[in-house]
């Protein structure tokens, strides 16, 4: 009989470097009565992270970790129901800050769309998205532009507007931004609100590219370059102020794409067949958990 023993792919084998005893402090045991004892929190914690990272369903990890399905499944709903995720990826940032991989002093903030499992309307997904051309949910992120560490997530429906979330998510991630020198965006976010918001609040540059008007692109169709160039400079002009144009600080942006490409691409956001913005919701805060807890790892913090 051929001897297989099975061993861990290596893309989660960072999963095992830590111990997570804030698990049983956010849902403590409940006193002994009587009966079966249930699983370690912290075990069944372990396993949806590995689910998560590998991408496969709750029947396949379950038969791996030696039990039912739907035990990980209940766990699943209770870590949910006692908001244990956010929790948790909050206090993983609270380590990042802690030990200097957010240094807050380049920020880049951006959203990411998700399609539907079901490429149907679902709860939470707001109606049809003309410009992406499906239903679909939105993850709002701002993150450390020199570490690539998260700092801070809202999860939307799909139709709601980079520049609705923009304040919201500086506030959020207020705690950790007392150094910030710039805020990356691109022009989604070109809007006087939230680039006084980052100046007066922040005491930051936004370095967000101007939009074109209305007016200036009307003149470029008439062949008009002229009067283009005399409308842009006046608007350029007005809207500047507080703001940094270099190019050298704004393609620092791009650390944001590759974080919405790692959830994607690493930890398979998206393609889980579940349904409705509180799965999302779940699956979000698990792919980032795994992305953090891996950017911990990489940098020796256990």
């Amino acid at each position: 009989m051929i001897n297989i023993t099975p061993k861990f792919p290596k893309k989660v084998e960072f999963l095992f470097e830590f111990s997570f005893p804030l698990i049983d402090k956010l849902i403590p045991r409940k006193p002994f009565i009587g009966g079966r004892i249930g699983y370690d929190k912290q075990t069944l914690f372990v396993w949806l992270l590995i689910k998560k990272v590998l991408g496969w369903d709750y029947r396949t990890v379950a038969d791996m970790a030696g039990m039912a399905h739907t035990t990980l499944i209940r766990a699943n709903d209770k870590f949910s129901k006692h908001q244990v995720y956010s929790k948790f990826l909050i206090y993983l940032v609270k380590q990042a800050y802690k030990n200097d991989l957010i240094l807050g002093q380049k920020v880049a903030l951006d959203s990411s769309f998700v399609k539907t499992y079901s490429r149907k309307e679902e709860i939470g997904s707001g109606g049809w998205n003309g410009h992406k051309e499906s239903f679909g949910f939105k993850l709002h992120a701002l993150i450390d532009a020199q570490s690539g560490v998260l700092i801070a997530l809202i999860v939307g429906n799909g139709l709601t507007h980079d520049s609705q979330v923009a304040i919201p998510l500086l506030k959020r991630a207020r705690p950790w931004l007392k150094r910030c020198g710039y805020v990356l965006a691109d022009k989604g976010y070109d809007d006087t609100k939230i680039v006084e918001y980052i100046a007066q609040s922040l005491h930051a540059k936004a370095s967000i590219p101007i939009k074109q008007t209305n007016q200036q692109q009307r003149r470029k169709k008439l062949n008009n370059p002229e009067l283009a160039i005399k409308g842009g400079y006046q608007n350029w002009k007005m809207k500047v102020e507080g703001r940094c144009i270099k190019k050298s600080i704004y393609n620092k942006r791009s650390e944001v794409e590759r974080f919405f490409s790692t959830l994607k691409r690493a930890f398979k956001l998206g393609t889980e067949k579940t349904r409705g913005i509180k799965a999302f919701i779940e699956n979000t805060y698990l792919a980032c958990i795994c992305f953090m807890l891996r950017r911990l790892w990489i940098a020796g913090i256990t």
